[in-house]
Formats: structure tokens, sequence, C-alpha cells
């Protein structure tokens, strides 16, 4: 019995023993660090490590919403950059452990920071004696590295005080100053109400791109074809062939839907479908075109813009479409306007457009098809500005689902045959051939 307690004793005490051996093991390190500014980056802090004792990893929360993982101890100091005045919480946990992470020791500490890097501001006061423009006056204080506005989608670095921007139409837009030192970044965001358009716009604007269709070639630099019978996304029936529907002659560009079938099938029908090369964002497009004779139902012409996504694999309609024109010929004496982007759209039963709208002469003369796109609003017209017929505002809540207008676009030109739209009449095989002429192409961008 005294045998079995003595034996009972000395399990206690080795155990004792062992026990007070692993506390004193994770017990021999202590977390902590020193706070020094930085000699000349103003509030930034520099963080030194000096914990005593082996450890192996660390990982940092400064408090400024900036932290660290953990990550093996390379080095003993570390900076954070505090842009706001304030009192932040500084947190330390120290691993003790290569491989127990569950010995670790945190320490807290406190950072005050006495004054803001800066306080980004701005003033807006009208020009006098010039048409809806504007002086925009940085006011910021404190000191920082960059400044940079946004004025209807265009960024302008300007480090000085003051920069003017017109707007040469009706409507509300955002302008936005960026502030920048070190890391941290600042944007205010103010907004301009433009009341009437500019009578003068023109003058502000430059050509900047632009077909005229003189000589007997189409511009193989400035156009491509696309080809293929496969529908088209809308059951359409023509062949899109490469060069052998369209004409370039006596200044126009001359787009011929022909049935070279029996009829009423797919592949009985070829066309043209032309791609802009080039892509834009913003401006004046206009396209100078008059329609196929009035002959019965059929065919669909198209004057409209595809967001340039779609060549990188964005889908159809996120990429976004404008249609500046479109003629149905079951419909005659008309044309109509309208834009496809993801939360409205014709395969979803609610697209935004203009309706079938009178045009008596659509087949008998040229008329311009216009668009005017901002970063505020897209705005559709015939043969002049003060002849809108849709105006699309951008939401206030702006998303890729409903505003997908702030990045490049490409024109494109075609003729239809049949098809969900085009076809809703039938298609009458004595309307061939079906000629759309295009006097000119052109895109004005703000100087």
């Amino acid at each position: 019995m005294q045998q079995a307690i003595f034996r009972l004793i000395i399990l206690f005490f080795t155990l004792s023993i062992l026990g007070c051996s692993e506390d004193e093991t994770k017990s021999a390190y202590v977390p902590d660090f020193s706070i020094s500014p930085h000699p000349t980056d103003g509030n930034v802090f520099v963080f030194e490590n000096t914990t005593e004792g082996d450890h192996f990893y660390w990982r940092w929360n400064f408090g400024n919403g900036d932290r660290t993982d953990r990550e093996p101890i390379d080095e003993n100091t570390i900076n954070s950059f505090y842009p706001e005045k304030g009192t932040f919480d500084v947190t330390l946990t120290i691993w003790g452990d290569q491989t127990d992470l569950a010995n670790n020791k945190s320490v807290t500490k406190q950072v005050t920071v006495d004054e803001d890097v800066f306080s980004a501001d701005f003033s807006i006061e009208s020009v006098a004696g010039k048409t809806n423009s504007y002086q925009l006056v940085n006011t910021t204080t404190g000191s920082f590295e960059s400044a940079v506005w946004l004025v209807q989608g265009k960024e302008i670095e300007d480090n000085g005080q003051a920069y003017e921007a017109y707007f040469p139409f009706e409507g509300k837009y955002d302008v936005q100053l960026r502030i920048a030192s070190n890391t941290y970044e600042n944007a205010l965001t103010k907004e301009i109400i433009i009341n009437a358009d500019d009578d003068e716009y023109r003058s502000h604007y430059e050509l900047v791109w632009n077909d005229e269709f003189e000589g007997t070639n189409i511009d193989v630099d400035k156009w491509k074809f696309e080809t293929g019978q496969h529908g088209w996304g809308n059951n359409e029936w023509q062949n899109y062939t490469d060069g052998a529907n369209v004409e370039v002659a006596d200044g126009t560009l001359k787009i011929i839907a022909k049935r070279i079938g029996e009829g009423q099938k797919v592949g009985d029908y070829t066309s043209t479908r032309i791609n802009a090369k080039a892509s834009h964002t913003y401006g004046i497009f206009e396209v100078r075109a008059m329609m196929p004779e009035d002959k019965g139902p059929g065919h669909w012409p198209a004057i409209w813009m595809l967001g340039e996504s779609i060549q990188n694999g964005t889908s159809w309609p996120l990429c976004g479409e404008m249609d500046i024109m479109e003629y149905v010929s079951w419909d005659p004496n008309t044309t109509s306007s309208s834009i496809h982007i993801q939360s409205n759209n014709h395969a979803n039963g609610n697209p935004i457009g203009s309706g079938h709208l009178p045009l008596e002469t659509a087949e008998e003369a040229f008329h311009i098809y216009g668009l005017i796109w901002t970063d505020s609003f897209v705005r559709f017209y015939r043969d002049d500005i003060e002849n809108t017929i849709l105006t699309y505002n951008k939401p206030d809540e702006a998303t890729k689902d409903n505003w997908p207008f702030d990045d490049p676009f490409y024109f494109l030109l075609n003729i239809a045959v049949g098809g969900d739209y085009g076809g809703v009449q039938g298609v009458d095989d004595a309307i061939f051939p079906a000629t759309m002429e295009v006097d000119y192409v052109r895109v004005y961008q703000m100087n």
C-alpha cells in the first residue's frame, strides 16, 4: 500500500514538472512593439517588433482598416499610413511555435493621429460670358501628391488649382475630384445642372472618324465583314457574304439584299453586315442614309452600335447595344431607335425604344440618323438635334446591367432578311434586290 502511494506521489510530481515546463515554453516569449513617426512621410508610423524570446510569425492589425496575414518575420519594422486624425488600436499577434498555431499571444497599443492628411473639396462657379461653362477650383486643404478631375467621363490630371469645364447639353452631370497622397485616395463628387443645350455646341466638337464612301471600294482599313447564315440570334434567313453584296459608287455605300434561291428559307438570300474597326466612347455619331424602295415586307435594315466588350467575351446584352436607326419594310415610312441592356432588352420583353415613328420620305430621300452620347445620357435624333426621338438618362444607381455606356462602342451597318422582327408579316420575294444607301458615317468628339 505504501509503495502504491509513493508511486502516485512520484507520478503527480513528474506531471507537475512537465506541465510547468510546457507552460514555461509557451511563456518563453513576451510580445511587444514600439511606435515612432516616420522621419519623412507625414501620417505614417513605424512599428518595430520588440518581442523578447523565440518567436516565428507575426500578424498586425493597424486599426485603420489595414492588416497583414500571419506571416514569417523577416525584419522587425513595418509602416502604416493613417490619412485621418483620431486614436487607433494597433494589435500585434506573435506565434512562438512553427507548428503549434495555437501558441500565440497578442499585445495592443494605441496610436494617435493629430491631423487629417488632407480634406478634399472644390468649388463650382459659372464662367462669365461663356455658355454652360464652369470653373472648378480645387480648395483641398492639407498636403497631397496628386489631383485628378473626372469630368464627363474623362480624367484630367491637373495638380494646379482650377479647371474650366464645358457642358454642351441640358442634363445633370457629376463632377469628381480625386485627391491622393501616399496610397490613400479620397474622391469628392458634386452635381452640375445644365438647364438648356448650347446653340453653339457644334463649335466645341471636331470630326475624329468618318467614311464619306468616295471611290469604288469599301475601305478595309475602316470596315470588316461579318459572314454567315446561322440566324444571328433572331431566326434570320440571310447569308452575310464577304463583299458580294456591297458596292461603293457615286459617293455612297450600297448594301444590297438579294434572293439567290427559291426563297422562304435560310440561305436563299444574301446580304452584307459590316463592322467598323474603330471604337469610340462618347460623342456625336451621325449616319446619312436612305432606306430601300418600298415594295413589301421582309427586310430589316439597321444602323447600330455594339459594346466593344462583346469581342472579348462579354455576352449580349451585357455588352450594350444602341440602335441609332432600325427600319422594317412591313411598316414603311417609319423608323425607330432603341437600346438593349442587361436590365432592359427585347429578350426580356422590356426594351427601351422610341417605337415606329413616321418618316414619310424614309425610302425616297437621305436622312441623318444621329446619336448624342455623353457620360450622363444617350439621345437619338433624326435630321436635327431638335428632333429628338428617344433619350435614356444614366440611372442614379448605375451598374453594368443598366448603364454599359462608359465603355467603347463600334458601328454596324446591315440588312437582315426575315427573322423575329423583320419577318413579322412574312417575306415577299418580289422585294429583292433591296438596297440601303449610306452617304456618310461620321464621329465627332469634344475638342
